[in-house]
């Protein structure tokens, strides 16, 4: 995998691509998934470096942090104003730098060799395929006036994987190396659903809180209480005991009431409450071991349950 020399240098300024919006998906899964764009002039210098994996021509970006290869200087470009924004959030956050990873981007089927993958692998990057939707002008939000070799949405799949390199680091497991895109890679079966939601949702693009915050407003009265949510230890869901039903819209809105419940004890709390979620989290206890300690959040729960339902619904500004 070795580049080019590169040619030029050019500075220019880009579009970054909003990307979120509401899934029911699997145990797995995140609820982020209909791309919608707010696209921001984000100043960026990308060169014409070219490399070669699984004997592919691909553009390529190296920095500190992460790698970037897709299939042209645009696609790596838009891929780079993305994954800024989701390590800045992180580092926000967490307190801490987020782990390197390497994005391959394709806008067709593609699948790392294993020659590739083992290289990744000895260099302890995280690495990922994404695979951009074939159905652009069907994505909810696009500009209808955005040039389609603008169009790589990253964000989501980005705050997803960047999550799941930190849960296995936390944990000392091996980096993973996917060598073909898949969905179901995600390694935090241990957390609740909910809080997973709340980080993709951070670590993603700008408007992805809002939009979800709408529809919780929309669907507070089917909303699990934040009792409910603090008590849960595992991602399949146990509360008080029982099972939480999976289906559809129920994966749906307790996502969703999750991003609610972070949100709400950001904003009394700060940023680095959710580091502190997860460090108790990963040791086995529960999100309620935290927050019963803020001043600002209500130790009863039927105070705290009146107290966030008037906050997501009069109260909440992003």
């Amino acid at each position: 995998m070795q580049p080019t020399r590169p040619t030029r240098l050019a500075a220019r300024f880009i579009k970054g691509i909003a990307l979120a919006g509401l899934l029911a998906a699997g145990p797995t899964g995140c609820f982020l998934s209909k791309f919608v764009y707010k696209p921001v002039p984000v100043a960026n210098v990308v060169g014409d470096s070219t490399t070669a994996i699984a004997g592919t021509k691909v553009h390529v970006y190296r920095g500190e942090r992460y790698e970037v290869y897709g299939p042209t200087a645009m696609s790596v470009s838009t891929a780079v104003a993305q994954l800024n924004r989701s390590y800045r959030e992180f580092a926000k956050h967490f307190g801490t730098e987020a782990p390197p990873m390497a994005v391959i981007i394709a806008d067709s089927a593609f699948a790392i060799s294993p020659t590739d993958a083992g290289a990744f692998a000895k260099r302890a990057l995280h690495t990922f395929v994404y695979v951009r939707p074939h159905n652009l002008r069907d994505i909810e939000g696009v500009n209808n006036d955005l040039r389609e070799e603008e169009i790589w949405p990253i964000s989501a799949r980005a705050a997803r994987e960047l999550f799941s390199a930190y849960v296995s680091a936390r944990r000392h497991l091996p980096v993973a190396v996917e060598s073909a895109t898949h969905s179901s890679d995600f390694h935090s079966d241990s957390l609740p659903l909910w809080f997973v939601d709340a980080v993709v949702a951070l670590l993603s693009d700008p408007g992805a809180p809002d939009r979800i915050m709408e529809y919780l407003r929309d669907h507070l009265q089917d909303a699990p209480s934040p009792g409910e949510l603090l008590r849960m230890h595992r991602l399949a869901g146990h509360a008080n005991g029982d099972s939480i039903p999976v289906t559809r819209d129920r994966r749906t809105v307790v996502g969703a009431a999750g991003v609610g419940l972070t949100l709400f004890a950001i904003e009394r709390e700060g940023p680095r409450v959710v580091g502190k979620i997860f460090d108790r989290l990963l040791d086995g206890g529960s999100a309620q071991d935290v927050l019963r300690d803020v001043d600002r959040i209500p130790r009863d729960e039927r105070e705290l349950d009146r107290v966030w339902r008037a906050w997501v619904r009069d109260d909440y500004r992003r």
